[in-house]
This record gives C-alpha cells, structure tokens and sequence, in this order.
C-alpha cells in the first residue's frame, strides 16, 4: 500500500467511526460523557483497559462471537477519541471553577 492510499484508508476508517459514534450516541445517548462527568478522567480508562484486555484475549486466538480484531481495535480508537473530547471538556470546566 502506498503512503497515498494509506492516508486514504485512515480518513477512510475515521469517517466510519465518526458515523459509527454518531450512531451509537443516538442511540445510548452521550452515557460516556455522562459517566467521565460525574467519575472524572479514570473512568474513562475503563472501557480502553476492558477493549485492551478483548483485543489481547483475540490476538492470543481467544474465540469471541460479538467482535473481530478489526471491530475492537476501531472501538479502542473511538474510546481514545472520546476520552480526548471528555479531558478537553473536563479541563475547561476546571478552570471554569478555578475563577
């Protein structure tokens, strides 16, 4: 694969996510953000420390009938996005407070 085609791929990849996010917060609401308010930034290290522990147990050749390798990994990417969205909206309220 060229560095073209890569790059073509990863706005690829990122464009399904950001629809796959949209989605899923139609339908769950924004339970995430919620949560990382009312817990703070840890918990957001929750669902990256859980999709971690199923990718390692996949790539060990652990059988899962829900998600592929593929499938964890976009949801590990979305995670790290989410948490970057929850921190900046976090800090800002921090220093909201701080004045």
């Amino acid at each position: 694969m060229t560095k073209e085609q890569k790059i073509e791929r990863f706005h690829e990849i990122v464009n399904s996510m950001a629809n796959l996010y949209a989605k899923k917060n139609e339908n769950y609401g924004d339970s995430f953000g919620q949560l990382y308010k009312d817990l703070g930034p840890i918990s957001g290290l929750v669902p990256l420390h859980n999709k971690l522990d199923r990718l390692t147990n996949l790539i060990k050749g652990g059988r899962n009938d829900f998600e592929s390798i593929e499938d964890t990994l976009q949801d590990l990417a979305c995670y790290a996005v989410m948490n970057l969205i929850a921190y900046e909206e976090y800090k800002q309220n921090q220093e909201k407070e701080s004045y």
